[in-house]
């Protein structure tokens, strides 16, 4: 019994100790990975104040960023919204404002930061129907297998345009 157990931890040993670990030129991942074990560093919700909203009313949105670390991060952003229509196609944004979508702060370990968004300065709804919304950030400093930035993404929610 005593054999198989020492046997799994000296497998387990090697494991890691074979595991390769993608390193960016300027060591930025390999630091993020060590001063935390969780990938990624944060999550997204969004909310919505209403299902259902009117042509031309205001829909506000929460977007609410989580630090999943046990230390603090730089949680300035831009968020990029998507919308899908019900049959599949993509709505496009308002020309791009900064202000609109930039925010700057730290969050510390486990907390989390609040902001909101009126979705009709982001997009033109102008037809009822429903709607899907996310919103992505990109992880600093981390990437994915491809070298990208790594990108992540709320929760889906779901609106009701109507007329």
């Amino acid at each position: 019994m005593k054999s198989s157990m020492v046997h799994k931890m000296i497998l387990a040993s090697m494991l890691l100790i074979s595991t390769p670990i993608s390193i960016s030129q300027d060591g930025a991942r390999l630091h993020a990975l060590a001063a935390n074990d969780t990938y990624p560093t944060f999550s997204l919700t969004l909310t919505s104040k209403s299902p259902e909203y009117r042509i031309g009313s205001t829909m506000w949105i929460t977007i609410v960023q989580t630090n999943l670390t046990n230390h603090d991060i730089d949680c300035s952003y831009t968020d990029h919204f998507e919308a899908i229509d019900e049959d599949g196609k993509e709505i496009k944004e308002h020309s791009w404002v900064p202000e609109l979508y930039a925010h700057g702060c730290t969050l510390d370990a486990g907390h989390t930061d609040k902001s909101m968004q009126q979705l009709e300065r982001v997009f033109k709804f102008d037809r009822p129907g429903k709607y899907t919304i996310r919103v992505k950030r990109w992880e600093p400093f981390l990437t994915d297998e491809k070298g990208e930035p790594l990108v992540v993404w709320s929760n889906p929610i779901t609106i009701t345009i109507i007329g």
